[in-house]
């Protein structure tokens, strides 16, 4: 009886941890491509163009849908902690801005790609 309500635990926290980071980067991703919220000059003070906003944004956005489809958790999850793993290694190497904020979200997407994985059956 413990485990099975382990893994109802297990699966909630999935389920949000998925909600939460789908949208924040569904939002995030959008707000990339379109240049609003102030992505235009941000990545112009990284100094690397504006295409690495484009490339951010696409595959920001294609990692926060796929997260809301079970079987392409870990795929949309790895996606987004390769993304924002980049950003926050630019960032803090660029002296934009504190990267605490990317780290956590990083920290998330690593934790949602583990719970996917190891709830994978054979």
């Amino acid at each position: 009886m413990a485990l099975r309500t382990n893994s109802k635990v297990r699966a909630v926290i999935t389920w949000v941890l998925r909600c939460v980071i789908g949208l924040i980067f569904l939002l995030v991703g959008v707000e990339k491509l379109t240049g609003t919220m102030g992505t235009i000059p941000f990545f112009d003070a990284i100094g690397w163009g504006q295409w690495l906003r484009y490339v951010s944004g696409a595959v920001d956005t294609a990692g926060a849908l796929l997260v809301f489809f079970p079987r392409f958790t870990s795929l949309g999850a790895f996606m987004i902690t390769c993304s924002v793993g980049l950003g926050t290694y630019l960032c803090y190497a660029k002296a934009v801005f504190n990267p605490a904020f990317p780290l956590v979200m990083t920290l998330l997407a690593a934790t949602l790609i583990w719970l996917g994985w190891t709830s994978r059956t054979a």
